[in-house]
């Protein structure tokens, strides 16, 4: 039976000397371990470094359930082949959330609209690559197409996967970062799931202009 894990905040640092900026000298990869490992793993180090700077560098927190990278796929995985229940709807994940003098936070789920609704809504989403759409102002909005091994014919409800990543009000984050983060967690979340239709997740978002 699915287990429903919910919201998972997490940040992560990649240096010695930035995993032990906790206000109280704790390492936050000692101090959220599974958190830590979470958000490296979907955004990867660098981009959690970076981030490090722009969210804090004061009193950052870790500050919600651990998720870990499996559950995360096991739970999405579970849901693209189990019966769906129309009145329940998807489960959404809060993947990282690193909360200090600013706060960043990124979710993922099963998108609530069909494939053929977000292709006709054009005044909204904008197609970046086959099966791959993007809406954004504050918040970049991302939709693909995943197709999990293992489901029968017919038997997947949704197969649009959606990410959202709402930008940080901090004049350190810039837009391509906010595009750079987004397609990163995708890309990762494709590889994780291994989604049969290896959708080309793009570079540009064409989010400018």
């Amino acid at each position: 039976m699915r287990s429903l894990i919910r919201v998972a905040w997490c940040g992560a640092l990649a240096s010695s000397v930035l995993l032990t900026a906790c206000s109280d000298g704790q390492a936050l990869s000692e101090k959220y371990p599974t958190q830590w490992k979470t958000c490296n793993t979907l955004f990867g180090a660098k981009n959690m470094e970076s981030l490090r700077d722009i969210v804090g560098p004061d009193d950052l927190k870790l500050a919600n359930s651990a998720l870990s990278v499996d559950e995360l796929k096991d739970g999405l995985t579970e849901e693209a082949l189990e019966p769906y229940d129309r009145n329940k709807g998807f489960d959404e994940y809060e993947v990282c959330r690193l909360s200090g003098d600013h706060r960043f936070s990124a979710m993922v789920a099963w998108a609530a609209d069909s494939l053929k609704a977000v292709q006709t809504y054009t005044e909204r989403w904008n197609r970046v690559g086959t099966d791959v759409y993007v809406a954004s102002n504050t918040l970049i909005h991302m939709v693909f197409r995943c197709e999990i091994k293992g489901a029968a014919s017919g038997q997947q409800e949704q197969v649009l996967l959606d990410v959202r990543i709402p930008e940080v009000s901090s004049p350190k984050f810039s837009e391509a970062f906010h595009e750079q983060l987004t397609v990163k967690l995708a890309r990762t979340l494709r590889d994780e799931l291994a989604c049969a239709n290896n959708p080309d997740i793009p570079d540009d978002l064409a989010i400018s202009g």
